[in-house]
């Protein structure tokens, strides 16, 4: 007969057999239910449009499994996520049974790593979520960084088919140098988005080329022989010079300095406008404005705001009172922005209201990403006090731009868009360009966006004066009252522009 002692531990045995065996059930009906459950959620899956957003592995646990399977997990060790087709990380507790694969490595570590598969899947899950289960709080995610430096360089040749022996496209700021290689205008700046944490507003520009020196080819010297310490010589290479502040929570700048104008959709520097060449319209109004700014958000979608200028594109200020202007921009739907101004001021040496010079300017810009349409209409009138008579100007314009993308490289590194505009500006007394006339403006143009930091532009533009005397430099006739001057032009701009903005500086906290 066995002794107690070995009846003890055969019974002790047995109990242990029993407590396994319980355990593997419970495991396997656990895993059956799971397998069951997950063949109806790939099923799910495979048909829908949209995955579902990955769990961390306490989330799985916690949602596939009774509580002693959870306690088996948490002894045995973190899981290693399943890893679905194509490189998906799957959900644990949808694609397959938590415990299928045990690691060895601590929680800490195999977290981390979990987070950084996950970014780096172009198919990460986004889909439904069982509402009842708690999703799992992202990473804060990182300030962003308000300052801001970048540059740029304008190179490129333009062909001009009426051979100008002064190589002057007349009427145009931002390409004036044609029929030879040139660089147009290179830039570097530094710039300082306000916040409510770090309220200081700040832009700096420096400019140089032949369109900066264009730009203030008419700055006025007030005084004459005897102004001093002002001029284009002075200005010239400043493009942006603006300090200001934000008032936190109200939302309203009042910022101090040289701007770029609001006036129109597109900008003096090329870089930034949907084609290479300038309208008419813009080289009719302000590229710059020297002066004051207040402006303030009215709800979401309406932005307002109130200018005091020295005058019209002017540094320096021609006479002994300045200009005002007020405007604000509506976007009453994504993508759609109107926008109204009126200028008004005295822009010559008579300061009476009735010699003051108005504007009003409207457009409206729709951009849906891939494809965009703008549109611009404004008129202006002036008093000439200085002549005979007191004539009033008249001018007014309107033009038309569409821009489309054609095709996208495999890597996103380089875009392809067309861009086409149609222009009337009618100069009824020549206040603008010196004649009176409509002239009349068609653009055609390719861009393509290389690698993020180029830009190469292929465009035709051609012009056409209704003035019979004609308007545009051609062989010879290089001045503005020569005989001989072209009615039309024929325009190819080959243009290529490198840029760079690089963001620092991540806003300080307040304690």
């Amino acid at each position: 007969m066995p002794r107690i002692s070995e009846i003890e531990a055969m019974q002790s045995r047995a109990q242990w057999t029993g407590r396994v065996a319980t355990l593997v059930g419970i495991f396997a009906a656990v895993s059956l239910r799971v397998s069951l459950r997950q063949t109806a959620m790939w099923l799910e899956v495979a048909h829908s449009a949209t995955l579902a957003e990955p769990r961390t592995t306490d989330d799985a646990i916690d949602s596939t499994m009774s509580p002693v399977t959870a306690l088996i997990g948490v002894l045995l060790g973190p899981v290693r996520p399943y890893e679905g087709p194509d490189g998906v990380i799957a959900d644990p507790g949808l694609e397959g049974p938590a415990l299928a694969v045990v690691e060895a490595a601590p929680v800490a570590a195999a977290e981390p790593e979990l987070r950084d598969r996950e970014a780096a899947s172009p198919h990460r899950a986004t889909g439904h979520r069982d509402a009842a289960l708690a999703a799992p709080q992202p990473p804060p995610s990182e300030p962003p960084r308000n300052w801001a430096v970048g540059g740029f360089i304008d190179t490129g040749y333009t062909f001009d088919h009426n051979q100008p022996d002064s190589h002057v496209d007349r009427g145009n700021f931002t390409s004036v140098r044609v029929n030879e290689i040139t660089v147009h205008l290179a830039t570097a700046y530094v710039r300082h988005t306000p916040t409510d944490e770090e309220p200081l507003l700040f832009e700096f520009a420096g400019q140089v080329g032949p369109a900066a020196t264009a730009l203030l080819a008419t700055e006025p010297r007030p005084g004459g022989d005897a102004s001093q310490f002002t001029g284009a010589e002075v200005w010239q290479h400043i493009g942006r010079a603006n300090v200001g502040v934000r008032v936190p929570k109200a939302g309203t700048e009042l910022a101090v300095g040289v701007f770029g104008t609001p006036i129109g959709y597109y900008s003096f520097w090329s870089k930034d406008n949907w084609t290479f060449s300038t309208p008419w319209h813009l080289n009719a109004v302000p590229y710059v404005l020297m002066g004051g700014r207040v402006s303030q958000p009215l709800g979401r979608k309406v932005t307002a705001q109130l200018w005091v200028t020295n005058g019209w594109q002017t540094y320096g200020d021609l006479n002994r009172i300045p200009s005002t202007m007020v405007g604000a921009n509506y976007t009453p739907i994504d993508g759609l922005l109107l926008s109204q101004w009126v200028y008004f001021g005295a822009d010559d040496v008579d300061n009476r209201p009735r010699a003051w010079r108005m504007l009003s300017d409207t457009y409206a810009v729709y951009d849906r990403g891939r494809w965009a349409i703008s549109a611009i209409f404004d008129v202006a009138r002036e008093r000439l006090t200085a002549l005979p008579g007191e004539p009033v100007a008249l001018w007014l314009t309107g033009a038309l731009t569409g821009r489309g993308r054609v095709w996208d490289s495999r890597r996103d590194r380089v875009h392809w868009d067309m861009v086409g505009r149609a222009e009337a500006f009618w100069d009824r007394d020549g206040r603008m360009y010196g004649i009176d006339q409509l002239m009349l403006s068609g653009v055609y143009g390719n861009t393509f966006t290389l690698f993020d930091h180029l830009l190469l532009r292929l465009e035709y533009r051609y012009d056409r004066s209704s003035n019979p005397d004609g308007y545009f430099y051609s062989g010879a006739a290089v001045h503005d009252d020569d005989v001989g001057l072209s009615r039309e032009q024929h325009s190819l701009f080959f243009a290529l522009t490198g840029y760079f903005e690089h963001a620092f500086a991540t806003p300080r906290r307040r304690k």
